[in-house]
């Protein structure tokens, strides 16, 4: 048993919270052992992100028994699960952007000595150092200063790894690592992770074969709740869902400069906590339009995309002026450019800390608020009904109404992506902006949103399109620009 990390046994267990006390894990059994480092594979909502919440210790058995080897020989305490594991997830991400501490990188990183999410004790000369090395070997020094609420979100999934690292835990526990990582950060991490795999035992869910290290060689898959030892019968390679929605129609590409200007940003700055993050920008968006935006973590693309969603604001000297035929043509009214113009992020999901069920959610993109305000009309209730059923084709009728009546608590990262994008489309927008939205998307759910993504551009709503990889960008995009250091150039 001396190999054993993690046993667990016949496990069952439901999310706290959920009234109705449905098991969303059943009959689980699995040890875990040292060196077995292993993939966890499955679609969106099958229960992987939970399965890794359990071996942390973070959720408990409603039915059987997990148990974690230590020195001291097998406990049930969910302790020591705490004491002897880290877990990098996007909830965990999403919790530091909602409390919008005033952390500094370096607080960050010290506060995964302790495993606690701010810094109570004051730090020895060999930890501060320690975060300094890991800085230098994450490529990360320049973040140490700055506060976590000015990162990216690239930026800021870095240093939780780098804090997971630096613990050194028996068992590292990352779900979707690496997404919002751009290359140079991909590999940088990736380089790092192999350096640790030696003296940790890594457990990873992945959506991306290209994201698995070769060293992590074992592999199980999740399906409905259920942990199986070989991918079920039917289930199609990554490539072939990826290909899905290739036959999509492309818009042709319009000529440069052609059509009604609908953004337009002249000498624009902007600063965050008096930093300057975007620097004289001049840009603007026509009518048959669909930009994809390039650059590396830390550049100011999401800032750009907070700025023409009209939560950030030109700094003296600079203008920005919308063009929105939904709203009557020209808007000087912050209400008009939010009914006009959506904001897909990580950063907006994290935000919305309230935990209304999935279609009260979807509502409140009539109003683009966060929460809920008023009460809404059979036809906004009938019409978000509709967007949510482009973002699942592959539910029934039933299921969908399940989904409705959820809380967004309760659902997976992948899901919450898809309805999220459903809330922008409701009230008929002019203009999508998506920063990493494939992100948490298994390979059939990314093929199909693509796809949507390229239906409702022949529809003539326009989009802005941010992402890491270029396998994401959809068909329809016929214009690119590239972001560097908080300036835009336009490539195309």
């Amino acid at each position: 048993m001396s190999d054993i990390i993690v046993s667990i046994d016949d496990v069952s267990l439901f999310l706290p919270g959920d009234s109705s006390q449905k098991h969303v894990l059943h009959n689980i059994s699995w040890q875990v052992r040292r060196g077995a480092h292993c993939a966890l594979l499955g679609p969106n909502g099958s229960g992987k992100s939970t399965l890794l919440r359990l071996m942390r210790g973070e959720l408990w058995p409603a039915k059987g028994r997990i148990q974690w080897h230590g020195p001291n020989g097998a406990e049930d305490s969910p302790l020591a699960g705490r004491a002897m594991t880290a877990l990098v997830s996007p909830a965990q991400q999403e919790n530091y952007q909602r409390q919008a501490w005033d952390l500094t990188g370096r607080d960050l990183l010290l506060t995964g000595f302790e495993d606690t999410p701010l810094v109570y004790t004051d730090s020895t000369a060999f930890r501060r150092q320690a975060v300094d090395d890991m800085a230098a070997r994450l490529d990360a020094e320049g973040l140490l200063d700055r506060t976590v609420p000015t990162f990216s979100q690239g930026q800021l999934r870095l240093l939780l790894l780098g804090r997971a690292l630096l613990r050194a835990p028996t068992l590292l526990l990352l779900d979707e690592c690496d997404e919002g990582l751009d290359e140079r950060y991909r590999q940088i991490f990736f380089e790092t992770l192999g350096e640790y795999a030696s003296r940790c035992t890594v457990v990873m869910t992945a959506h991306r074969a290209a994201n698995i290290p070769d060293w992590c060689t074992g592999r199980r898959y999740v399906r409905n709740g259920r942990l199986l030892t070989a991918p079920p019968a039917g289930d199609a390679p990554d490539e072939a869902t990826q290909a899905l929605g290739s036959d999509a129609a492309t818009n042709d590409e319009p000529a440069h400069g052609s059509g009604h200007i609908m953004l337009d940003l002249d000498n624009a700055t902007v600063f965050i906590d008096r930093l300057e993050v975007l620097r004289n920008i001049s840009w603007c968006m026509h009518q048959g339009e669909n930009w994809r935006i390039t650059g590396a973590n830390g550049s100011g693309k999401s800032t750009f995309l907070r700025l023409l969603a009209g939560d950030e604001f030109v700094a003296a000297g600079g203008s920005l002026e919308y063009w929105l035929p939904s709203q009557s043509g020209h808007v000087n009214t912050l209400e008009a450019v939010r009914k006009g113009v959506r904001l897909v992020s990580d950063l907006s999901q994290a935000l919305y800390g309230y935990s209304l069920n999935a279609l009260d959610m979807v509502c409140t993109g009539f109003d683009n608020s966060i929460g809920v305000y008023r009460r809404f009309s059979e036809a906004e209730r009938t019409e978000a009904k509709s967007r949510m059923a482009l973002m699942f084709p592959e539910e029934s009728a039933e299921r969908l109404e399940q989904i409705g009546q959820q809380s967004i608590r309760h659902l997976s990262t992948g899901q919450l992506r898809r309805l999220f994008l459903a809330r922008a489309l409701v009230g008929g927008p002019d203009i999508l902006l998506l920063d990493e939205p494939c992100s948490g998307l298994d390979a059939a759910s990314r093929a199909q949103y693509l796809h949507l993504l390229d239906q409702l551009a022949a529809q003539g709503i326009q989009m802005i399109f941010v992402s890491h990889h270029n396998e994401d960008a959809p068909l329809c995009i016929n214009r690119e620009a590239h972001m560097e250091s908080g300036r835009l150039r336009v490539v195309l």
